[in-house]
């Protein structure tokens, strides 16, 4: 099983899904390293090397989904050929077909919102519809949780998976809410924890407001699963809320605390903020316990169209992690630089070239057109952070290790 890297030093591999005969939708986390989902199927690659471990394909498919069981061990691939629904269940470390579901059981199959370590929960936005889950080896209904009653009804907006617990966050409001209204809805947010085995809930949280528009929960579930930010509401009825998602329990402290910093993410024990500073061009990072305490602050030069568009940055155990897409000052797409500080900050950032120039012809635009310039996106995978577009396409892919 490869871990996630802690820091970045080098450009180890490079693989890429025109090659590979597919369109790149997305990208899973296996046990080995990435999974690269196609149209068509999946392709598991060694996160450290880049290497081709197996692949799945029906190539007469080109509207696969797929999703990973919260410990990366099993792919759930589901496949449409005509109107037969096909559902297989990989290993994600060898691609060995543990299971497959046809018909009525690959249908449902198909509604899945997210999976548990054995089973797949299908939830729907109608108020007050079950949640149920499914067993990924025999197909057949494990449980069934039917949300309490609250106003017009209460909807399942998101569902959370880690370890053994699942989380529902849901909404519900008095049913007052009309287009054209200016008056007040009483509403409310509703977040309940369940046994991933059995479905029994563990623990509630509830939290009413008023507010004129619909509004739905807000959430960040830290890398491992430690802490979950839940904020909800507007103006003087913002709530935030910052728990343990296992047990429900508040965790002392807050996050994202100073208004003049930016959001970049959570960890386990803490969070991190960031500020850009016009005048001098540089940024800054923060990472900061949830009680308060400076843990770590380091500052770093400008980047061509710092801001959100290009993103604030990729956590990593060790630093941020950066990409520098854009040039200057035109801000058009360059060479997409790789940038890896490290939070006690005693080193020079790494700076790696991460090599899509494949992607710019792939995607190559007809002399005289206008188009705005296609930003790259890094994702944290076992065994390496994977760089490539941010929109489905056949392109190139980079691994940093």
């Amino acid at each position: 099983m490869r871990s996630l890297p802690t820091s970045v030093s080098e450009v180890g591999w490079e693989w890429s899904a025109e090659e590979a005969g597919g369109r790149l939708e997305y990208i899973l986390p296996g046990v080995s390293g990435p999974l690269m989902v196609l149209g068509s199927g999946v392709v598991g690659l060694d996160g450290v090397t880049g290497e081709e471990l197996w692949s799945y394909r029906m190539p007469q498919t080109s509207s696969a989904r797929a999703g990973v069981t919260p410990d990366h061990e099993s792919v759930l691939l589901t496949l449409s050929e005509g109107a037969v629904d096909t559902t297989v269940v990989l290993d994600s470390g060898t691609g060995r077909v543990l299971a497959e579901h046809e018909d009525g059981t690959g249908e449902i199959f198909q509604r899945t919102v997210e999976l548990t370590s054995d089973a797949a929960i299908v939830a729907s936005k109608e108020p007050g519809s079950p949640v149920e889950t499914f067993s990924l080896m025999e197909g057949e209904r494990l449980w069934s949780f039917e949300p309490p009653e609250r106003g017009a009804g209460v909807v399942v907006e998101k569902v959370l998976s880690f370890e053994d617990t699942v989380v529902l966050i849901m909404a519900y409001n008095d049913g007052g809410l009309r287009d054209d209204s200016v008056d007040t809805s009483e509403q409310g947010m509703l977040v309940i924890g369940l046994d991933a085995t059995t479905g029994e809930p563990r623990w509630e949280l509830e939290q009413g407001f008023t507010d004129t528009v619909r509004r739905v929960a807000d959430h960040e579930l830290a890398p491992n699963g430690r802490a979950l930010l839940l904020q909800v509401g507007s103006g003087n009825q913002r709530h935030e809320f910052l728990i343990d998602p296992v047990t429900g329990e508040e965790i002392e402290g807050e996050a994202y605390r100073v208004q003049e910093r930016d959001p970049v993410g959570l960890l386990d024990d803490g969070y991190v903020e960031t500020s850009i500073d016009d005048d001098e061009s540089t940024v800054d990072y923060w990472y900061t316990s949830f009680t308060g305490e400076e843990v770590a602050h380091f500052e770093v030069p400008e980047r061509p169209g710092e801001g959100d568009d290009i993103g604030r940055g990729l956590l990593l155990e060790e630093g941020v992690l950066r990409l520098d897409p854009l040039t200057d000052p035109d801000l058009e797409r360059g060479p997409v630089g790789v940038e890896f500080a490290r939070w006690e900050g005693s080193e020079t950032p790494v700076h790696l070239d991460a090599d899509l120039t494949v992607n710019e012809e792939i995607r190559a635009v007809p002399e005289g057109a206008v188009d705005s310039p296609y930003l790259p996106v890094a994702t944290l995978m076992p065994g390496a952070v994977v760089v490539t577009e941010k929109d489905p396409g056949f392109w190139g892919v980079v691994g940093v290790v």
